[in-house]
């Protein structure tokens, strides 16, 4: 890819409307407003956390076991059919739980339909997209691209919580219904990676073709290295993501209030997205990782230290965001520097399995200390050793090694990512 491609304008178009996707998609607007519904469920059906935060075991059981098929099928065809049909999918399901009537069975049904329909606006999708219109600002342009979801915890947690206290929470799974339909018209006439719309020049392209297959991926040590160490990661932001709110409310502070500390979230995970992914550009994302990966442990010791203080859970929720947008970015980026983009969905697709296993057993663990044990200081001293030994994990793949970087034409300068 050369720079009048890059720079031509249109790859800076994909990366808004992949934002947007990424905020509205599976592992965005219905995971970060999961947290606001916990209470008034419980209320009407008396179900437990633990329960209602099953539904995070849903998205990630349809993430893991239909993430591998939606990148292979990204890799051949393209993105957005795919991603389009998958907000339809997400808008039906979400409408589905409008209609829930105190069936525990019934909301589990729900959640699968509306994560296995939604595969398909997960990163796979518009991360595949933005990365084959850039290479030397690929960190940069996937940072913005996940900065969506920041934008999602800022402003969707805070609103959703607000009509929920008005008009029900019927009407809130209702106005996320609404936004991921809004979604589908941008998809389609905004959004497709380079090449998209010539397939005979895509087959062709070397920044499209070259690379590791999945076979030859999963027979390294790096790829399990990153696999690993993201589960663990992801299984702390999991429980932190959706169990922050309710955890503030039980110290006593209030509901509105607790949703808002999802605007700290929001304002530092867009901070933290555009600007690890500019140090991505520029240093070995080995140390990358390794210097960020370990902050959410301080934001763990935080919350059992003074889960009522208003300062304290605050830097918490700036620390979790911050962090919460290293991961998101370094998947994708990691995938399409060491493996190329041949099968970068598909790769992809298999170290979200890694993420939802996760993301899913996290936020479900927590849920059960609180309920058995009536705290969650117990997940909280776990969630401090899980995040440093991640760090660990994914700081030793080592540096991306010359071969990787198979779009270098010759007389080019190293990049800065394998230095």
């Amino acid at each position: 890819m050369n720079g009048r491609e890059e720079e031509s304008g249109y790859g800076w178009v994909v990366v808004f409307v992949a934002a947007i996707g990424a905020g509205i998609g599976l592992l965005g607007l219905p995971l970060l407003t999961l947290g606001v519904f916990v209470k008034p469920l419980s209320h009407d059906f008396g179900w437990t956390r633990a329960q209602i935060a099953g539904a995070s075991v849903c998205v990630n059981l349809a993430t893991a076991t239909a993430a591998p098929f939606i990148g292979r099928l990204c890799d051949k065809i393209g993105v957005r059919v795919i991603a389009m049909a998958s907000l339809a999918g997400l808008s039906l399901g979400f409408l589905g739980l409008t209609q829930l009537n105190g069936s525990l069975y019934g909301y589990y049904g729900v959640w699968l339909f509306l994560a296995f329909s939604g595969v398909g606006t997960t990163g796979i999708i518009w991360s595949r997209a933005v990365s084959t219109w850039f290479d030397r600002r690929r960190g940069l342009a996937l940072g913005l691209t996940l900065s969506g979801i920041g934008v999602t915890t800022l402003f969707g947690p805070p609103i959703i919580a607000s009509v929920i206290v008005k008009y029900g929470w019927r009407f809130g799974y209702l106005g996320l219904a609404v936004v991921a339909a809004l979604a589908i018209p941008l998809a389609y006439f905004f959004f497709y990676e380079r090449g998209e719309q010539a397939p005979e020049e895509r087959r062709r392209d070397p920044a499209l073709v070259l690379g590791c297959n999945r076979r030859e991926a999963v027979r390294t040590l790096r790829f399990w290295l990153m696999g690993a160490g993201f589960l663990l990661v992801v299984m702390g932001f999991g429980a932190l993501l959706v169990h922050l709110v309710p955890l503030a409310m039980d110290a006593g502070v209030p509901p509105v209030v607790s949703a808002k500390l999802f605007s700290l979230i929001g304002i530092s995970m867009i901070l933290g997205r555009v600007g690890i992914g500019m140090l991505l550009d520029r240093y070995s994302p080995a140390i990358v990782a390794l210097g960020v990966l370990w902050i959410p442990a301080i934001a763990c010791w935080l919350l059992i230290e003074g889960p009522s203080v208003y300062w304290m859970i605050g830097t918490a929720a700036f620390f979790i965001g911050f962090v919460m947008g290293a991961e998101s970015d370094m998947i994708p980026y990691l995938v399409s520097r060491y493996f190329g983009m041949k099968a970068f969905g598909e790769i992809y697709g298999c170290q979200l399995i890694f993420f939802a296993i996760g993301s899913g057993t996290g936020s479900v663990l927590a849920g059960w200390s609180r309920d058995v044990m009536g705290s969650y200081r117990p997940a909280l001293y776990v969630g401090i050793a899980i995040f440093v030994l991640g760090a660990l994990l994914v700081g030793s793949i080592g540096r991306v090694p010359d071969s990787a970087d198979r779009r270098r034409r010759p007389g080019d300068p190293t990049p800065a990512s394998s230095r």
